[in-house]
């Protein structure tokens, strides 16, 4: 039957049934970017107390939150078609259109300080070491060394999938791996470093050989390091993982609430990106074209790929939060008789890697180190927004980044390529499936076409398209091409028109999506619902 003929026995359908939908869309044109960057006056640091931190997300808020009965709410942060727009938060890049390989290899942009570096301050003790240096041409960085036990881990890491999440669309800072000598290190007059318990002391020489004597050295004398060029604009603190903040007006919807930071969760679980905190992101006050605002970054990937766990020694890492009530408790009562799903991992034999594997991969259970509330948050919704982008990295985006961390064992960047494939495809295949994977939507008069994700990703061999009444009863159904297309007839009325449609793979079928559209000569589409609740 043709789509023109079906198109008839579909208005029939529609007029006999009447209209099961009120209009939820308007109709106008889909915002593809949100006015938040308005200007506004210059807002107060927003402090990172560390202890305070860590009893909230562990205990008290925990507690807070479990007893507030929170009904469940999705993202706030979309459009129409349920996607995140371009915001201060978030810039759409390979989710909706083609990025190159060179472009990943290039990230947020920059290139590595040029020597000599005048050291300006400096952090000593904690985690991985780092200064704050002015190079040959006035450029402000902040430089971070490996250490012996893991030479090449934090900065090959970081360059390598801070270049990933620059190609999702999230705000991040320009980071290299380069390489320096003793030499090329001054030290500026004034200079200071903060130890382990935030104190403030002067930076010498004798800090600075002690510092470099914890960091590796090439074969040829000269130093690792990876740059991260200071953002433009001045820092006010990390974003609070829930609420807003009171003192920028164009911060209106709950951190909480936002697509970007609950769909952050698949990617940080895709990347091994559990070092997620609230000192881990950035907001930087900001002037652009006469406007003074917020815009907001997330930094520091240095544990990300199993960092976390080798230098953290957590062979746990991205099973358990570093306290977790749930599967430690559960440990406890089984007095040891249950095993752990990562008991009796192996770790791969380069130490710039460390614990990082597909094989033991579960994209659902994985958690973060610290618990970060948009990932309690996460939904049906968010994830397969986040998987959606995920797919869309091809093997040429993956080894581009990768050759960025400049990894000297070949075996070892080829591993981690095939690996983040293989998570790859099993984040599509816990997200992209668990839905109507129907995307791609084009609409026409007499039929609107799409491409079902699962078959064209290779996640699901064939399928069928259908199109449901208000009682499940299937009114129409498309069958999929070899790489996912298919079409359904649409009234060529132009009355709003409400289709419910889902995905079967033999008796297997997915929660229906809403499509929302006008048809006629302007046939076009409203408004998507993903998953219907």
């Amino acid at each position: 039957m043709s789509l023109h003929h079906r198109a008839g026995i579909v208005a029939l359908t529609a007029l006999l049934a009447g209209c099961a939908y009120a209009p939820r869309f308007k109709d106008q044109p889909i915002v593809w970017k949100v006015d938040d960057a308005r200007s506004i006056a210059e807002p107060e640091e927003n402090e990172y107390l560390k202890l305070q931190y860590f009893a909230d997300v562990f205990a008290l808020r925990r507690l807070e939150r479990a007893m507030e009965l929170r009904d469940h709410e999705p993202a706030h942060s979309t459009n129409a078609l349920d996607e995140a727009p371009d915001s201060t938060w978030f810039q759409n890049r390979i989710g909706r259109r083609d990025v190159s390989a060179e472009e990943v290899a290039r990230g947020a942009g920059g290139a590595p300080p040029e020597p000599p570096l005048t050291i300006t301050g400096a952090k000593v003790g904690g985690g991985n070491a780092g200064f704050l240096v002015e190079d040959a041409k006035k450029k402000k960085f902040l430089i971070k060394f490996d250490r012996h036990e893991n030479p090449e881990m934090q900065t090959g890491s970081d360059a390598i999938v801070v270049r990933l999440f620059w190609a999702m669309g999230y705000n991040v800072p320009s980071d290299n791996v380069f390489t320096l000598r003793r030499e090329e290190l001054m030290i500026a007059d004034g200079s200071t470093f903060t130890d382990a318990l935030g104190e403030k002391h002067p930076f010498t020489t004798r800090e600075l050989d002690a510092v470099l004597a914890t960091s590796p050295r090439l074969p040829d004398g000269a130093y690792r390091a990876l740059s991260s060029e200071l953002l433009p604009g001045k820092p006010k603190g990390g974003c609070s993982p829930e609420g807003v903040r009171g003192d920028d007006p164009n911060d209106r919807i709950p951190h909480e609430h936002r697509r970007e930071l609950r769909g952050l969760r698949v990617f940080s679980a895709w990347l091994g990106h559990t070092d997620m905190k609230q000192d881990n992101t950035l907001d930087m006050y900001v002037e652009d074209g006469g406007r003074r605002y917020l815009r907001h970054y997330l930094v520091d990937f240095g544990e990300a790929l199993g960092g976390h766990a080798g230098e953290k020694d957590r062979s746990e890492d991205g099973f358990e939060h570093f306290l977790d009530w749930e599967n430690q408790g559960k440990a406890l009562v089984a007095f040891g008789l249950w095993k752990r799903p990562w008991e009796g991992r192996i770790r791969t034999p380069w130490l710039s890697i460390g614990t990082f594997a597909a094989d033991d991969f579960d994209p659902r259970a994985w958690r973060e180190a610290y618990p970060y509330f948009p990932f309690f948050e996460t939904d049906a919704s968010d994830g397969y927004w986040a998987a959606k982008i995920t797919m869309r990295f091809e093997r040429k985006h993956i080894e581009a980044a990768v050759a960025a961390g400049r990894l000297s064992h070949p075996e070892a960047a080829r591993y981690l390529v095939e690996t983040l494939i293989r998570r790859q495809r099993k984040v599509g295949s816990a997200y992209l499936e668990a839905v109507t994977p129907f995307d791609e939507l084009t609409i026409r008069p007499g039929a609107v076409c799409g491409v079902d994700l699962g078959v064209r990703y290779g996640l699901a061999t064939g399928g069928v398209v259908e199109r449901l009444g208000d009682h499940d009863e299937v009114l129409d159904s498309a069958t999929v091409t070899a790489n996912g297309a298919a079409c359904l007839a649409i009234p060529e009325h132009d009355r709003y028109t409400v289709y419910r449609l889902r995905t079967r793979r033999g008796r297997d079928v997915r929660r229906a999506m809403q499509l929302h559209f006008k048809g006629g000569p302007r046939a076009r589409i409203l408004g998507v619902i993903r998953y219907e609740i």
